[in-house]
C-alpha cells in the first residue's frame, strides 16, 4: 500500500470478540463455564470470566471517591465518543471485513492481531489450570477462522497463552505455531501466582518460543485481577490508574525478564512491550546499567554477562504511542532499531483513524520511521 511512500505494519492491532465466541469455541467440558463478553451497549467491553466481571475495576475502597465511574466501567461521555469514532465498525459487529477495511483506512499493508475480552480470561491469579488453558485454546482457534475469513495474506496471530500451567502454555505455544500459522504470543506483563517471570517455573516455555522461533510479546490491559500498578492505589479511578498501569507494568516486565536472566538464558528469544509507550526505554535500561554495575562486583550480577541494556539491543522491542512526540528523544539517546509502532485499534485511546498520519508527523527521520514502521516489526515477527 505504501502510504506516503512507508510501508506499514501495525504490530499490535486488536480484534474485537463476539460476544458468543467461548460458547461455541470452548471445549464441551467447560460449555457451562465459558467466558462471555457481555453486550449492554454499543461499547461493552465487559467480560465475565470465572464469576468475576472483568474489564471494571476493583471495588472501591472506602477512601475512595464515590460517583466517579459508572458501574460498567465506562462512562458516558467516552461511550458516546467511542459511538461515534466507530460507527461502521459497530454497526458490522466488528466482524472481519471491517477490519479489513479500517486497515485500508489507516493505510496498513499487514497488522499482527490482538485480543480485546481474550486478555482477561488467564487475568486472575488461582484459577483452575485446565479451565484457563481450554479458554486460550478456544480464542486461538476463533482467532484462526477469522483471519481467514478476513485476509490471511495480511493479518498474521499472536496466540494467548495461560501463565497458570507451563506445561499447557508449551503445548499451545507449539500448536498456534505448528497448526494455526502464528507469529507471536501474547502475555500479560502481571505477576501471576507471586511467580516471577524469570522463574525457572517459566523457562520451558521460553525455551519453546525460541526453538520455535515466535516472539513473545507483554500486553497490559486496565480491569483485570491481577497486582496491578496504578489499580491498587486509584480503584475507582480509570484514568489516574492508566497511566500508571500500562508503562509501569511494562517496565517491571523488562526488569523481570533482562535482570532475572531471562535473555541471558535464551540469547534468541525476542521480546515485545506493548502499549506501554517507548519514553522509558533509555531511563530505565540506564537505570538498570548502573545497578549492574554498582552490584556486580558483590556477586549479585554473576548470572548476567553483559550490561541490561545490551540485552535490550539485541532482544527488545517496545512499542511507540501514534502520538509520542518524546521519541525523538528516545531514538536520539537509544537508537532506533528496537521500536515499533501500532494503531491501537479499536480502543479507546486509539488515534484511529488517523494513527499513522499522526505517527509520520512524529519529530524523527525519515530513516528512523522506516524502521519503525516495518524493518523492525518484520524483524520481530519474522514476516
Amino acid at each position: 500500500m505504501a502510504k506516503n511512500g512507508y510501508k506499514m505494519i501495525d504490530a499490535e492491532l486488536h480484534v474485537m470478540e463476539p460476544v458468543d465466541l467461548w460458547d461455541k469455541y470452548i471445549a464441551d467440558e467447560f460449555k457451562d463455564r465459558a467466558p462471555k463478553r457481555l453486550q449492554e451497549g454499543q461499547w461493552d467491553l465487559r467480560t465475565m470470566v470465572e464469576g468475576v466481571m472483568m474489564a471494571t475495576m476493583p471495588e472501591a475502597g472506602p477512601h475512595s471517591e464515590p460517583g466517579r465511574i459508572k458501574p460498567d466501567g465506562q462512562f458516558k461521555s467516552e461511550d458516546d465518543v467511542l459511538g461515534a469514532r466507530y460507527k461502521d465498525d459497530i454497526a458490522r459487529n466488528f466482524d472481519p471485513e471491517s477490519l479489513v477495511i479500517a486497515m485500508r483506512k489507516e493505510g496498513l499493508d499487514l497488522a499482527v492481531l490482538f485480543p480485546t475480552s481474550g486478555m482477561f480470561v488467564t487475568a486472575k491469579n488461582g484459577m483452575d489450570p485446565r479451565f484457563a488453558a481450554a479458554a486460550c485454546e478456544a480464542y486461538n482457534n476463533w482467532l484462526y477462522d477469522y483471519m481467514q475469513a478476513a485476509d490471511p495474506s495480511i493479518t498474521f496471530g499472536a496466540g494467548i497463552v495461560s501463565p497458570h500451567d507451563v506445561e499447557s502454555a508449551v503445548i499451545e505455544t507449539r500448536r498456534c505455531v505448528e497448526k494455526l500459522g502464528f507469529k507471536a504470543i501474547m502475555l500479560r506483563p502481571n505477576m501471576y501466582n507471586n511467580t516471577p517471570w524469570h522463574n525457572g517455573y517459566y523457562d520451558p516455555l521460553w525455551k519453546e518460543c525460541e526453538d520455535l522461533g515466535i516472539a513473545a510479546t507483554f500486553h497490559e490491559t486496565t480491569g483485570h485481577r491481577l497486582p496491578a500498578l496504578g489499580q491498587d492505589r486509584f480503584p475507582s479511578q480509570v484514568g489516574i490508574a492508566h497511566v500508571a498501569s500500562h508503562s509501569g507494568e511494562q517496565m517491571m516486565a523488562c526488569l523481570d525478564i533482562i535482570m532475572g536472566g531471562v535473555m541471558e538464558r535464551f540469547p534468541k528469544l525476542q521480546f515485545a512491550f506493548l502499549e506501554g509507550q517507548c519514553g522509558w526505554l533509555p531511563f530505565w535500561l540506564g537505570r538498570m546499567d548502573e545497578h549492574y554495575e554498582w552490584r556486580e562486583p558483590y556477586g549479585e550480577m554473576d548470572h548476567l554477562k553483559m550490561e541490561p541494556s545490551e540485552y535490550f539491543r539485541r532482544q527488545g522491542y517496545a512499542a511507540v504511542e501514534a502520538d509520542e512526540e518524546f521519541v525523538s528523544h528516545v531514538v536520539d539517546a537509544f537508537g532506533d532499531d528496537n521500536l515499533l509502532t501500532t494503531t491501537d485499534y479499536p480502543h479507546a485511546d486509539s488515534k484511529f483513524p488517523h494513527a499513522t498520519d499522526t505517527f509520520l508527523g512524529l519529530p524523527m527521520p525519515d530513516a528512523s520511521k522506516k524502521k519503525i514502521l516495518w524493518d523492525n516489526p518484520t524483524r520481530l515477527y519474522s514476516l
